[in-house]
């Protein structure tokens, strides 16, 4: 089956008064597959929002491909628009107005039955609430009836920024059940933008991580965990002086290595656990604590972006410090409605 979403090389800069232009996407390749939940990550600044937006016709690209069913975006976006739900960024309600009033509204400029309105209502847990007006709703509620107007048209696409923003576990929970729902019994394909790396890391099937505007990996979350994670133990002694000759004991073996974390040794490279305790034991030293700690999507994340801290707190890629993410500036932002999303 063909893609649902293709990319290739996608560009988009801006230009800004007195400075150097930010490239907000710089060659960016995506491919999203039919009927799976898919993480688009990546750090603040990286593109994540422009691409989204770009592929729904919001703003103008400087060159690159983009194709949506395998139809030509943005030229032929009206062929396909009915099939696509999208949140995209923060969206805006009349707030004087009850849920079940904005999303009738939006049934019937659509030509939709009352009923769907209903059915959406329940599948993302606003129906105790749908008479209540907007200007009542927490952050969560607001975010659940955004994503309720984007599912009214029953889209085979859905497109969404932050689905969990406000949420609370129960309300990220029952979010995380109906997009799998949705991909896995519907046949929907759904594209996530997120920052909760753990919930991605339960919720998507495949992802892909972006940096500075580039492609940094995709695939299935399961492959690049396991591609890019390693394995190492958190040994913790009685005495955290031995610490250091802990560590001498255990990187006199050849390709082991130990660093000192505070009151603990991590050690990676080791053959196996056991290895550690007899070797401590033999030269004399006897550990009080020994774990094994695998690394989650958040630590992949930070390794492949090149966003994990130092101990100065300075971000690194390689040796080079990256610069605070630049603010775009150039396309104003557009109100216009996809899908039954106000923006």
């Amino acid at each position: 089956m063909p893609p649902i979403i293709e990319i290739s090389g996608l560009r988009k800069t801006y230009k800004r008064a007195f400075r150097q232009p930010h490239h907000a996407l710089d060659g960016l390749d995506l491919e999203v597959a039919a009927g799976q939940v898919h993480g688009f990550l990546g750090p603040n600044g990286s593109g994540k929002t422009t691409t989204l937006r770009a592929l729904l016709g919001l703003i103008r690209v400087d060159g690159g491909t983009m194709r949506i069913f395998g139809e030509a975006v943005p030229q032929l976006l009206p062929q396909v628009v009915s099939r696509i739900g999208a949140v995209v960024e923060s969206p805006q309600f009349f707030k004087h107005f009850s849920g079940r009033l904005t999303l009738q509204l939006l049934a019937e400029s659509a030509g939709l039955p009352r009923t769907r309105v209903d059915e959406v209502l329940e599948q993302v847990g606003l129906r105790e609430a749908a008479k209540v007006s907007v200007r009542g709703y927490s952050l969560g509620m607001r975010q659940r009836l955004a994503v309720a107007q984007a599912l009214l048209k029953q889209p085979r696409l859905l497109i969404l920024d932050e689905p969990a923003n406000g949420l609370d576990p129960a309300g990220i929970h029952h979010m995380r059940e109906l997009l799998q729902w949705l991909a896995h019994s519907q046949g929907v394909t759904v594209v996530v933008s997120s920052h909760l790396l753990s919930e991605v890391q339960q919720l998507c099937d495949a992802m892909t991580i972006v940096s500075r505007g580039r492609r940094i990996v995709d695939g299935k979350v399961a492959d690049i965990l396991a591609g890019h994670s390693g394995t190492s133990l958190s040994v913790r002694f009685p005495d955290a002086a031995s610490l250091p000759e802990a560590a001498l004991a255990l990187t006199a073996e050849e390709g082991v290595s130990a660093a000192i974390d505070r009151e603990r040794l991590v050690v990676t490279g080791a053959p196996e656990a056991a290895w550690v305790t007899h070797t401590l034991a033999d030269a004399g030293i006897y550990l009080s604590e020994l774990t094994t700690e695998t690394k989650n999507l958040e630590s992949v994340f930070l390794e492949l972006t090149g966003t994990a801290p130092t101990p100065g707190g300075t971000v690194q890629i390689g040796q080079s410090v990256v610069p605070p993410a630049a603010v775009p500036v150039g396309d104003p932002p557009v109100d216009v409605q996809v899908e039954g999303v106000e923006r």
